[in-house]
């Protein structure tokens, strides 16, 4: 479970991917990994109205605010965007390159058709820790994302029903980010705090057809949370005043299922596949408004609003090769369908004004593309019950140009996994680590709202690697 409060270096996003970056500056800030929604948060200026509807600008103002917020919470880990691939230590250790072997709980995540494989009762548990660095450098100003640790949480539990059945649960969190930048960042209007957390529980069942091929189902429930904070810029009839602060937080859940097979056409080659389905959650949430004296009792201090985000499918499948004992090689091939997240849409309960204009609808074009990952990974049984595994992934990013915000600065990703796993009478320990290296990247466009630029770009170029360490232990009945 990521706790969002617990920072130390910098912050980070969730996921095997998330990113970071860092840069001595005095503007030394904090990477938000966190999903690119924020960045919608464009600041309107009071300027723009009349003295007269300065309350009713700013009450608009905060339920926009709370609603784009609320939305942040979508698909990169990590898997590209925010998604968080890592789920088991023996998948991690070799590049998440798994859905061929299976052969361990996770398999529950991985490909719940490797449940199978187990003859008996066994619970899993692991722990995953993300340290992401990430930089930003333009306009001649430097920020970094404050240093932070954040986790999370995996546990899966399978019971062989008979031969041919094998029923599991597995609980983890498949989208999470986290990050933190200092409130005078050229970005502060986009983002200052953000973190998404996700925790999904999945029971799963897999029959046995043939001796050479299983089928597998499940269901799962997703709950999800959000926090956000941001900076809001307050000029009234020229004068500026110091910044106001947003602090946006929101909850909801939704439901989806996800299908595997794995199959052995011949002693030693399994072929496996699997499916995750979209899942909506639609968030409901408070926001607290803070304006500065004397037009801090002008405005409502909390307001409420909601928004629907669909976190995208996916399909993986691979192959696994065990002919040249005591290796075994595995190759596999990632596409998720973040065209789901095509845009940004809130909407609110009452119409505020947004550019001028009273309305109740705030869009943001997103563009997002499907996006591929291709992983390699390789096990070394040294002796009987002790291995040693590796793995890299390319992960491109499912980001375009035209939409790349400092919300999530996210790039194609090279992935270096390396770790093992020892097993000693019932109990098996496991080891993972990953370095994420994040291609560097140039932000120049206009995110816009509602078809009009935001006031501030944050335009520049973005840097980011991750390191991450994960452990875990099973225990067989």
């Amino acid at each position: 479970m990521m706790n969002p409060k617990s920072y130390r270096k910098n912050s980070l996003a969730f996921s095997a991917c998330e990113q970071g970056g860092r840069r001595p500056s005095q503007d030394a800030g904090q990477r938000n990994h966190f999903q690119r929604n924020l960045r919608k948060v464009q600041s309107l200026y009071i300027a723009d109205y009349p003295a007269g509807n300065f309350w009713f600008f700013s009450s608009g103002l905060v339920l926009l605010v709370a609603v784009i917020f609320l939305l942040c919470a979508t698909p990169a880990a990590r898997g590209a965007g925010f998604a968080l691939v890592n789920q088991g230590t023996a998948g991690m250790a070799q590049g998440n390159a798994f859905v061929a072997e299976a052969d361990d709980p996770s398999a529950i995540f991985y490909n719940p058709a490797g449940l199978n494989q187990m003859q008996r009762a066994q619970f899993y548990t692991s722990g995953f820790l993300y340290d992401p660095d990430r930089e930003f450098h333009g306009g001649g100003l430097s920020s970094e994302t404050r240093q932070q640790i954040l986790g999370t949480l995996s546990a899966y539990f399978v019971l062989p029903v008979n031969p041919r059945l094998s029923l599991g649960i597995g609980y983890f969190s498949p989208f999470g980010l986290g990050s933190q930048w200092p409130s005078t960042w050229p970005g502060r209007y986009l983002s200052t705090y953000s973190s998404l957390q996700t925790y999904n529980l999945n029971p799963v069942a897999s029959v046995k057809l043939l001796d050479n091929l299983s089928l597998a189902a499940g269901f799962e429930v997703m709950w999800s949370g959000v926090e956000i904070n941001r900076n809001t810029p307050v000029v009234v009839r020229g004068y500026h005043f110091p910044d106001g602060q947003v602090i946006l937080t929101g909850n909801g859940n939704g439901w989806g299922y996800n299908l595997g097979v794995l199959y052995e056409p011949m002693a030693g080659v399994k072929l496996g596949a699997s499916y995750r389905s979209e899942i909506t959650v639609k968030y409901f949430g408070s926001l607290d408004l803070t304006l500065p004296p004397p037009l801090s009792g002008s405005v409502p201090s909390q307001v409420s609003g909601s928004a629907p985000l669909t976190f995208p499918p996916s399909v993986t499948w691979g192959i696994a090769y065990g002919c040249l004992k005591p290796f075994t090689f595995e190759f596999d091939t990632t596409w998720t369908g973040w065209s789901t997240y095509d845009q940004l849409q809130v909407k609110l309960d009452s119409p505020i004004p947004v550019n001028g204009v009273s309305t109740t609808v705030i869009t943001t074009p997103e563009k997002w593309h499907d996006a591929w990952a291709f992983r390699f990974g390789v096990n070394y049984e040294i002796i009987k019950g002790l291995k040693l595994r590796a793995g890299y992934i390319y992960d491109l990013t499912p980001v375009p140009d035209d939409t790349f915000d400092p919300q999530v600065p996210d790039a194609n990703r090279h992935i270096f996994t390396v770790g093992g796993d020892l097993e000693y009478k019932r109990v098996t320990l496991g080891i993972a680590y990953n370095y994420i290296l994040q291609e560097s990247r140039n932000k120049d466009n206009a995110i816009t709202f509602n078809g009009v630029p935001a006031p501030l770009q944050a335009d520049g170029r973005y840097n980011s690697d991750t390191q991450s360490l994960a452990l875990s232990l099973a225990f067989h009945f």
